[in-house]
């Protein structure tokens, strides 16, 4: 079974698939209208100092977030599987 974790938990270079998004308010409605909808694929491609913000690349679109923000987006873990 995927485990579900954070955008902000995903490692730089590694891509997943946007299962949910977190939350109420003026926030998630700006998440959802920038196309961070569940069953997206998104991948991180850096983080700034301290790891905010975070730049990641969504349905082909660059994107930056906040760190509070990002962990409102709920992605697919990777598993070690042998």
């Amino acid at each position: 079974m995927a485990r579900e974790i954070g955008l902000d938990e995903l490692p730089n270079g590694c891509g997943s698939e946007i299962r949910a998004v977190r939350g109420e308010g003026r926030v998630t409605r700006e998440l959802l209208t920038l196309g961070l909808v569940p069953g997206v694929r998104v991948r991180v491609l850096r983080r700034g100092i301290g790891g905010d913000p975070l730049e990641i690349v969504a349905g082909g679109h660059p994107v930056c977030l906040r760190r509070d923000q990002s962990r409102m987006i709920r992605v697919v873990a990777a598993t070690d599987e042998s």
